[in-house]
């Protein structure tokens, strides 16, 4: 059975407009395995150097690697660095 998509998804897909304004959903970027950013996050759920827990409205984000560290944090975003080995939505 198909799973019904939310109506905010559906409204931004009609209006051909990006979904993680439309829905929160968190939007990431990654140059090479050493930096990511993250918007539209809630918050830090854990942090030391080979793992980062992000809270976002539509999961956890866990990001695993070697000497992470989380370069700054703005109202824009969340930005890592480190040897990012994976990343996981749970």
């Amino acid at each position: 059975m198909k799973k019904k998509e939310p109506k905010a998804a559906r409204i931004a897909d009609a209006l051909d407009l990006p979904l993680d304004v439309m829905c929160d959903v968190p939007r990431t970027q990654m140059v090479g395995n050493s930096r990511l950013s993250i918007e539209n996050f809630r918050g830090v759920l854990d942090y030391n150097e080979n793992c980062v827990k992000i809270n976002t409205a539509s999961g956890i984000i866990k990001i695993d690697g070697d000497g992470l560290f989380i370069e700054s944090i703005t109202d824009e975003g969340i930005f890592i660095r480190g040897i990012i080995v994976r990343i996981e939505f749970v």
